[in-house]
């Protein structure tokens, strides 16, 4: 394999690969595998000399490990093809508000459930189940982006209050089709599908922790957490927004 430069970055994070840095350390999400990398140590130092956009500011590096060439570093990630050439374009990533209210579902609305929402919400559940069965996070992070993309031009709902009366609705109406304790995942997916059928389009976040290691899900409007409370939503760092 050709030497990699150490003045050079000619590769970035593939688009399926998302990553975050907290905690002295960098954490990667390849969501064609539905797998977590941890990077940390001196690691840190000597890709971020090869990985364009590497999450990893100067004053947070290490000395580069003497020991490890940075083809020996490189190589598993391109094995994987997490990683792909420097000169092709990225998305830039979505920025999510800090969390900083949790939903208050019992507002009064004007708009009570009905037996609509309910059957709107199990078609919507039972889809998320076959994604989450069949699909992998890339795809299912593709058919979420599609759900707007599926609206004309003008159509996307902004009233917050046809927000609140959705989500209340919906979390009304949840005990009755499933419970979402140890289920984020198909909690928050079935969340934005059945907001996506009233052309409302929140941010669907998947976060990490450290020490222990934990993934969770959650669905965000601007600073407020729609389905769990934001001081939970907190204990995560983001790495994949849609």
């Amino acid at each position: 394999m050709r030497s990699v430069a150490a003045h050079s970055s000619p590769y970035r994070l593939a688009d399926h690969v998302h990553a975050c840095h907290f905690d002295g350390q960098v954490v990667l999400l390849d969501t064609r595998r539905n797998k977590y990398l941890g990077v940390g140590g001196a690691q840190l130092a000597a890709l971020s000399r090869c990985i364009a956009g590497w999450p990893v500011t100067s004053q947070d590096q290490a000395p580069p490990a003497k020991h490890e060439s940075l083809d020996a570093l490189v190589k598993p990630l391109l094995d994987q093809q997490m990683l792909t050439a420097a000169s092709t374009s990225r998305q830039p990533a979505l920025v999510l508000d800090e969390p900083l209210e949790s939903f208050d579902s019992w507002h009064p609305t004007q708009d009570p459930s009905n037996w609509r929402d309910l059957l709107s919400m199990a078609y919507c559940a039972s889809l998320t189940a076959v994604w989450l069965k069949k699909r992998c996070l890339a795809e299912i992070a593709i058919s979420v982006r599609r759900l707007r993309l599926k609206e004309p031009s003008g159509q996307v709902e902004t009233n917050p209050e046809h927000m609140r009366a959705a989500v209340a609705s919906y979390l009304r109406l949840r005990p009755f089709l499933f419970t979402a304790h140890d289920r984020c995942l198909h909690d928050s997916l079935t969340l934005v599908r059945f907001l996506a059928t009233k052309r409302l389009f929140p941010r669907w976040v998947i976060g990490v922790r450290t020490r222990p290691f934990a993934a969770h899900s959650w669905v965000q409007s601007g600073p407020i957490v729609l389905n769990d409370v934001y001081e939970h939503a907190r204990d995560y760092t983001p790495i994949l927004v849609i």
